[in-house]
């Protein structure tokens, strides 16, 4: 499976359904603009998502992204001071 990469160059997830939510929502809104294309016989229309539905569909997504960077940003660098904090004893040993 294909992933986007964030920031650090690592694939990332919620990035790419991030982005994939965001792609929807706009699609849709921007086909919601038009309501229905006619040619000939062929008929579509579109109609647009409920404010509610939007906003529950992007604030749930970005909320986990913006979690998990802030997670993975607290505890990998809590990890890195803590390895160098063990390097630096051991060669103060």
């Amino acid at each position: 499976m294909y992933w986007i990469r964030n920031t650090n160059g690592k694939q990332d997830a919620m990035l790419t359904f991030a982005f994939l939510a965001f792609s929807v929502v706009t699609m849709n809104i921007l086909l919601a603009t038009f309501g229905r294309i006619a040619f000939k016989e062929f008929e579509i229309s579109f109609a647009s998502m409920d404010a509610a539905a939007m906003t529950a569909y992007l604030g749930a997504t970005f909320t986990a992204y913006v979690t998990r960077r802030w997670t993975d940003r607290k505890y990998v660098d809590d990890e890195a001071a803590k390895e160098s904090s063990e390097e630096s004893s051991e060669e103060n040993e």
